[in-house]
């Protein structure tokens, strides 16, 4: 089977060293950058790279700062597991547990309680057959981030065709003034970015995941993580605290599928503690993964190493 894992290279200093087991994507043009990767993909769609091997990706610079996996990691699962249609890779596991699903969490980072009926809105105008409103759990099995997918010709004429180019596509006249400025306006964002996009790339991202269960649930696979590797990606104290305190239990209710009053109270709260904690803690120290992993740079993680020397 073959593989290309390719690296958005927006910056010179990415282009010559990209993460080990990805080839770099000259993209250092950057015409629309309110769109990040989804114009990247547009690209790469439109000049037929998708075709050029079995099971193509292309991700940011920042794929191992945010994840801890390189190129080959991810080309060793791949060929341990041939076959899907789409390879899914969640650079935050411990999310999981910190919230029932990414919109929970989306209302509270991007300061929008009509957050989902406005993607909605968009979706509708594009044609768009996905309900992102009424979305239920998301857990291991079926939940990504960040665009981090790698897929099959077939993958990515479905989701390009029936999902991506028809958002992007949407016109000014079409979308009105106010679902106009949602796109493209920048919005709420806590971490630190070259470009200060609008809420256009944080739908198509979000839609990616549904649309992967919906169209593609018998051929898609998430990359599994142990324990350990969970709590390695934890980037605050409280994330590592509700993982360790609470983990079993969360993936108690995921195996069993039942979520009773006493789940969605767990997930209420968690999620309330870690998204305003996560305000608190990147008010003060900005969350940076364009310089690589900013994990050690930060001062409890330092104290945590010297406790344990």
């Amino acid at each position: 089977m073959s593989i290309r894992l390719l690296q958005n290279c927006i910056e010179n200093r990415h282009l010559f060293d990209p993460v080990p087991g990805f080839e770099s994507l000259d993209f250092r043009h950057n015409p629309r950058p309110g769109l990040r990767e989804f114009q990247v993909f547009d690209e790469i769609f439109a000049a037929g790279v998708h075709r050029t091997a079995n099971i193509v990706g292309a991700v940011s610079s920042r794929f191992h700062a945010k994840g801890l996996l390189n190129g080959h990691d991810v080309k060793r699962w791949i060929n341990d597991h041939p076959g899907y249609d789409v390879y899914v890779v969640n650079p935050r596991p411990q999310n999981i547990y910190l919230c029932f699903n990414n919109f929970d969490r989306g209302q509270i980072t991007h300061q929008d309680s009509q957050l989902q009926q406005r993607y909605q809105e968009v979706l509708n105008l594009a044609g768009v057959d996905l309900d992102i409103v009424n979305v239920g759990r998301q857990h291991h099995g079926n939940y990504g981030m960040c665009s981090y997918w790698f897929g099959s010709e077939r993958f990515w004429t479905d989701i390009m065709e029936a999902l991506v180019l028809p958002v992007i596509r949407l016109s000014r006249s079409q979308l009105g003034d106010d679902l106009y400025a949602f796109l493209h306006a920048p919005t709420p964002y806590w971490g630190v970015s070259e470009h200060r996009a609008g809420a256009l790339p944080h739908l198509l991202e979000r839609a990616t995941s549904l649309f992967i269960n919906t169209r593609f649930q018998a051929s898609a696979i998430h990359y599994a993580r142990t324990r350990e590797e969970i709590l390695a990606c934890c980037l605050y104290p409280f994330e590592r605290e509700l993982v360790e305190t609470f983990g079993d239990q969360v993936d108690g209710w995921d195996r069993s599928g039942c979520y009773d009053d006493a789940a969605m109270a767990y997930f209420r709260h968690a999620n309330q503690h870690a998204m305003h904690g996560r305000l608190a803690y990147m008010t003060r120290f900005p969350l940076d993964f364009g310089n690589g992993d900013p994990r050690p740079r930060f001062p409890w993680f330092q104290r945590n190493a010297v406790t344990n020397t």
